[in-house]
């Protein structure tokens, strides 16, 4: 069998969650590729840029097919599910603030560390605490079905939602600033866990 063909079957086989369990493999792959290119880089640039748009897409992907299922029948504070789409919203606006910094500074760059690391929490809660629960609600033909239904998503340009009100809030800003010297750094980094500037 050719190995597009083989490819295609296999993932037209994928359930909804495991289409956006892949989706968080390779972001992850995105991630780590981004963190072995120099800072300065063009290419560190360009790929900012195309991981920021894979994650728009795939955060559409998961409003539309995922958060309607496990929502349902949830209060609407619901831990981890409010959690959950509190940190879209957040990853929503640092791609906002990622698209107007100019790339290669510094702002940019600090505002793709804290993408970054939002997506890497988000995707462990998720996978930890959202889709054992939403396997257990629906079928599997349905699965099935809307992993169809968010490939079909995922493949179109998604734009970012409108910005309203408290969902446009920032996750806190706990990096240590790449600007002081290593050793300050390190030191701030390692310093009871506080990585908060003073």
């Amino acid at each position: 069998m050719d190995e597009e063909v083989l490819t295609m079957a296999t993932e037209l086989e994928l359930d909804l969650l495991e289409q956006l369990t892949t989706d968080h493999d390779v972001l992850r792959v995105r991630f780590s590729e981004l963190a072995g290119l120099p800072l300065g880089d063009p290419r560190r640039d360009r790929l900012a840029f195309l991981t920021a748009d894979t994650l728009v897409r795939h955060l559409a992907a998961e409003d539309e097919y995922l958060y309607p299922i496990a929502g349902h029948g949830r209060p609407p504070a619901d831990d981890p599910v409010a959690h959950c789409r509190n940190s879209h919203a957040a990853m929503y606006s640092l791609v906002r603030g990622l698209r107007a910094a100019p790339a290669g500074s510094a702002e940019f760059d600090r505002l793709l560390a804290r993408l970054i690391e939002e997506a890497t929490g988000h995707f462990g809660l998720e996978e930890a605490r959202v889709f054992p629960a939403v396997r257990e609600q629906a079928t599997p033909v349905r699965l099935v079905a809307l992993g169809e239904q968010a490939r079909d998503t995922e493949r179109t340009p998604a734009p970012l939602p409108p910005t309203t009100g408290p969902r446009t809030t920032l996750p806190p800003d706990d990096l240590v600033a790449p600007e002081l010297p290593w050793h300050e750094r390190m030191h701030r980094l390692f310093r009871f866990g506080d990585t908060r500037e003073n």
